[in-house]
């Protein structure tokens, strides 16, 4: 069957989803030990440097038969061989703004945090297992989070329009408080005038949802999660948002005070396409029906995993099981999945459908997906929903902002449409379609907002954005499918995650810091006592979120080892592959910043014999100017992983920290 953009074949009848029983909010909360000192077992190491006591006591390997098979099991999942690059791949580059602007900046802080303090294994908080399984890290909160108030941050003002740079930008990692400050006497004092209802945001500020009165059903909106399943923590918790433990913990909150909720995402689950991507496309549905998500749509990074992983999750044998609906995507037949969800909860009937903007698409689509032409498919879904009556009609849209727009304007009859695809943060109220009666709402990038609507059988809808900071304590049920999901990578290995080692494009082969360091006993000194030694030691004892540990996932592995690629998540040959044969190669080395040093190394201890020409060009090729170093620092020091990075000058003060020159 080709793959092909036009009018989609007759779609299989939606799913009808009457009221359930909601899912239980966690409950309890438990109280972080201690680790006992270990100072007489630590004291000859160097902090960070990896202790070899990482055995598989420390990584029970019995905790695997209570561990439930996950749907994407290798074994029973199909494997699509993928090609070696041998020449060097470029970057996947995605746009991303910047972090705060730098008045906000001088408002929120008056220092830069300082760098992450290496640290030992005896810094490691230690949590008390939730009963057979793996541990967990506690709930703190119970009820609805009273958030922190921050008065100096509550000064920042933030556009009004979609695709606006914002403070703590979509994909800068930072949370800026101005939610977070939401809920407290002082921030409501600060927006609040005279005669305004409670609840409204004055001059397109954060709308206060706790102020709202219980509605009927509150639509509980995602999207655009590309990949994050969970905030790295790189550059610490605090400062990053998002992540499935948080939002599930916001939902019970939700729950817990009586709201009923009705979970929809906009798609886009993923980013790139390979093996631990299909494995992390499931663990993420699984994620969504734990949270009761009722529909999903999807995004043009879910579309190019194979199409038996998709239907695997789309063909769902019950109507209660089915969470995909598309109004244009149709998976090798349109009996296999519904074009729109209907869901009757609390006396409402709630329709939902999706699409995906074919220009969306990055890629060609496999020739057993066929995708309708939006406006067309768009018509056809509407006018079966209308037969149905329903009281609200959402249409997720995958694509840019103003397509959306435009399909309302030429399709009417949907009353929210909700945008996954862009960049920019959501905005604090709906966006008006010119020209339509439907609103719009933005999703935002990489799961970090909550897009809350209620609906009211007497009133209209309200709409408030939450952002999943820090203040959202993660969800045991979630952070027991994180361990599973790196214990998944674990057991599959390399080879059967289809990675393999590549040339690097010099060359040349790795041979690790300390060789450096014979000659270069300044500099090694240097780095021995910096963050980038104990980096493989943070993965394998992270001191945050510490019951998972983290050496098994490519995507953490290559900026936290010698001789990978840090954004394409691949090793190159001579790389680091194992932790205990590679104990080497340890650490962000001297080699990640100045390239392969085999052939240098060889040639300056007579290894090998060369001419006083061959030897001074190894020497040249292993130096990095200082001119090009920002942008070397930035392969591994991104938006996501490290936004103090991007502030001004703070290029200068990281490098005051571990500035070294040549040779002793």
């Amino acid at each position: 069957m080709a793959a092909q953009t036009g009018e989609p074949v007759a779609e299989a009848e939606p799913a009808v989803k009457e009221d359930a029983d909601q899912p239980s909010a966690s409950e309890g909360s438990q109280s972080d030990d201690k680790v006992n000192s270990e100072t007489e077992a630590t004291a000859e190491k160097k902090p960070g440097k990896f202790d070899g006591e990482i055995t598989i006591d420390d990584i029970d390997v019995d905790q695997d038969a209570s561990i439930e098979p996950s749907a994407s099991d290798w074994e029973n999942a199909e494997i699509v061989p993928t090609p070696v690059a041998v020449p060097e791949i470029i970057a996947e580059v995605v746009p991303t703004p910047h972090g705060m602007p730098e008045h906000a900046l001088a408002e929120a802080q008056s220092v830069r945090k300082p760098p992450i303090v290496p640290r030992s294994r005896a810094d490691v908080v230690a949590v008390q297992p939730l009963g057979p399984g793996l541990p967990v890290t506690p709930i703190k909160n119970s009820g609805i989070p009273v958030f922190p108030a921050s008065t100096e941050v509550a000064k920042i003002a933030e556009a009004k329009r979609p695709g606006t740079t914002q403070a703590g930008g979509a994909n800068s990692g930072v949370s800026p408080p101005n939610d977070a400050a939401l809920g407290t006497p002082q921030a409501l004092a600060a927006d609040s005038v005279p005669g305004a209802p409670a609840g409204s945001a004055v001059g397109g500020g954060p709308i206060d949802f706790k102020a709202w009165p219980a509605p009927e059903v509150a639509l509980f909106i995602t999207g655009q999660q590309h990949g994050y399943i969970e905030p790295c923590g790189c550059t610490g918790l605090d400062k990053q948002k998002g992540g499935v433990a948080r939002r599930m913990t916001f939902a019970n909150e939700l729950k817990n005070e009586g709201w009923n909720l009705l979970p929809i995402d906009a798609g886009n689950l993923i980013r790139r396409f390979g093996r631990q991507a299909e494995i992390k496309f499931h663990r993420s549905l699984e994620a969504l029906r734990k949270m009761g998500y009722v529909a999903v749509g999807f995004g043009p990074d879910d579309v190019r995993i194979s199409v038996g992983d998709l239907i695997q999750e789309a063909a769902a044998e019950k109507p209660e099981d089915m969470v995909y609906a598309s109004a244009n995507v149709v998976l090798v037949d349109p009996s296999l999945m519904p074009s729109y969800q209907l869901v009757k909860r609390n006396g409402l009937k709630i329709a939902v459908t999706s699409i995906l903007d074919p220009d969306a698409l990055d890629a060609p689509l496999n020739e057993d997906i066929m995708l309708g032409a939006p406006i067309d498919s768009a018509k056809q879904v509407i006018a079966k929903i209308k037969a149905e009556q329903p009281d609200f009609t959402v249409l997720t849209f995958y694509g840019k902002d103003e397509a959306a727009q435009k399909l309302v304007q030429a399709v009417p009859g949907f009353d929210v449409v909700v945008v996954a695809g862009g960049y920019g943060e959501p905005t604090y109220q709906p966006e008006k379609v010119e020209g339509s009666e439907t609103k719009m709402i933005l999703t935002g990038d990489k799961g970090m907002y909550v897009g809350l609507i209620g609906l009211y059988a007497d009133s209209s809808m309200k709409y408030a954005r939450v952002p999943l900071t820090h203040d959202f304590e993660d969800a045991p049920e979630m952070r027991q499918l994180m361990s599973e999901y790196q214990f998944q990578l674990r057991d599959l290995g390399f080879d059967n995650l289809e990675i393999k080692p590549i040339p690097h494009p010099s060359g040349r082969n790795f041979v690790g810091s300390e060789t450096c360091g014979e000659c270069h006993t300044d500099a090694y000194g240097i780095w021995e006592n910096s963050p980038h030694f104990g980096a493989t030691e943070s993965l394998v004892h992270p001191g945050e979120r510490g019951d998972v540990p983290r050496h098994f996932d490519p995507e953490c592995i290559s900026c936290h080892v010698t001789g990978w690629n840090p954004q394409n998540y691949y090793p190159y040959k001579s790389g680091y592959l194992d932790l205990k044969a590679d104990e080497h190669l340890h650490g962000n080395g001297c080699e990640n910043c100045h390239g392969p040093g085999a052939d240098h190394a060889a040639a300056e201890s007579g290894e090998v014999e060369v001419s006083d020409a061959i030897r001074d060009q190894l020497r040249a090729a292993m130096q990095l100017p200082l001119e090009d170093a920002r942008e070397k620092c930035m392969e591994c020091h991104d938006l996501d992983n490290s936004p103090d990075f991007h502030e001004d000058g703070a290029f200068d003060d990281y490098w005051a920290e571990v500035e070294h020159y040549g040779v002793d």
